[in-house]
C-alpha cells in the first residue's frame, strides 16, 4: 500500500512540475518500480522514446503498444523490436475503424483497459 501511495504521490508531483519525473524514475528503488514509472511518463507525454528506459523487454514493448493505441498511429509500432510488433500493427488498424474485438488480442492488462477505452 505504502508502495503505491508513494508512486501516485511522484506522479502528481510530477504532472504539476514540481519534480523531475524522469530523474525520479532513474532513481527508484528497484526496476519493476522504474519500469513502471518510466511508462508512465511516455504515456503522459505520447513519447514511445521513453520506452527505452524501460529494462524489460516484454514491458517496454507493451509501453510502446500503449501509445501507438493512444494516438491511433500504428507507425508507433516500429520502435517494438519483438513479435508484438504485428499485433500492435493489428490493434492499432483494428481501432482506426473502431472494431473492438482487436482488444481480446492483447495480453496486458493495462494495454488491454486502454484498448478498450479507445473504442467508446
Amino acid at each position: 500500500m505504502k508502495f503505491h501511495i508513494l508512486f501516485i504521490s511522484m506522479l502528481l508531483l510530477g504532472c504539476f512540475g514540481i519534480m523531475d519525473m524522469p530523474y525520479m524514475c532513474k532513481n527508484a528503488a528497484d526496476a519493476d518500480l522504474r519500469d513502471r514509472c518510466f511508462s508512465t511518463l511516455a504515456l503522459r507525454d505520447a513519447n514511445a522514446e521513453m520506452c527505452k528506459e524501460v529494462q524489460d523487454p516484454t514491458a517496454r514493448d507493451y509501453c510502446v503498444m500503449r501509445i501507438a493505441i493512444s494516438k491511433l498511429d500504428e507507425l508507433e509500432c516500429s520502435h517494438i523490436e519483438s513479435s508484438l510488433k504485428e499485433k500492435c500493427e493489428h490493434v492499432v488498424q483494428g481501432l482506426r475503424q473502431n472494431n473492438s474485438w482487436v482488444c481480446v488480442l492483447v495480453k496486458d492488462n493495462l494495454t488491454a483497459e486502454l484498448c478498450r477505452m479507445r473504442v467508446s
